[in-house]
């Protein structure tokens, strides 16, 4: 009887925590599940990587990770347009993915549009939690272009204290030893 009193609730505790205790996020089992598709994009082999995420597509409709890298592939085939729709399309799908809303604003910079380029970025730089030196630079260097000088001088300053040598180099070429002090 008592084993009876202690089993139950435990075999219970055991199912639901098996049921319910998924740790894995869904990219990461995206990921998992398009493996060969990601090896054939990393190895840039992006013609087999799109026709891979394409099919995918259609078996796995609501999949931000195959959205994410039809993307990629269309933006390497500089397909602005197809780019940008996918990369929205992944952000609508799952909003958590960082390099979503920076490849978003790397091709709205191909397509001049700077000032949603500048939005998207800034999305970006608080998704990386402002650690992304390369976000960073890119912000400030769309800044530059719109004329704020100022936030674009203090943005290099963030990227090159975040060891961004590209950064140094253009606070030390845009703004021609007016820097009052690159290390603040």
């Amino acid at each position: 009887m008592e084993v009876m009193l202690i089993g139950i609730p435990f075999l219970i505790y055991i199912y639901l925590r098996i049921r319910l205790g998924n740790d894995i996020s869904d990219q990461e089992r995206d990921e998992a599940l398009f493996q060969e598709g990601i090896e054939l994009f990393n190895q840039e082999d992006c013609v087999k990587a799109f026709r891979y995420f394409d099919a995918q597509i259609i078996e796995y409709p609501k999949s931000a990770t195959a959205y994410f890298y039809r993307a990629k592939c269309h933006y390497y085939f500089e397909n602005w347009e197809a780019a940008l729709n996918d990369f929205e399309k992944t952000l609508r799908i799952d909003n958590s993915i960082a390099d979503a809303y920076l490849q978003k604003a790397n091709c709205l910079y191909m397509l001049e549009d700077y000032k949603m380029a500048l939005f998207e970025l800034k999305r970006a730089s608080r998704m990386f939690l402002g650690k992304n030196a390369d976000v960073i630079r890119f912000i400030a260097e769309l800044e530059f272009r719109g004329g704020d000088f100022e936030s674009a001088e203090k943005n290099l300053k963030i990227a090159s204290s975040l060891g961004d040598s590209q950064s140094t180099i253009l606070l030390q070429t845009l703004f021609l030893g007016n820097i009052r002090n690159i290390s603040k």
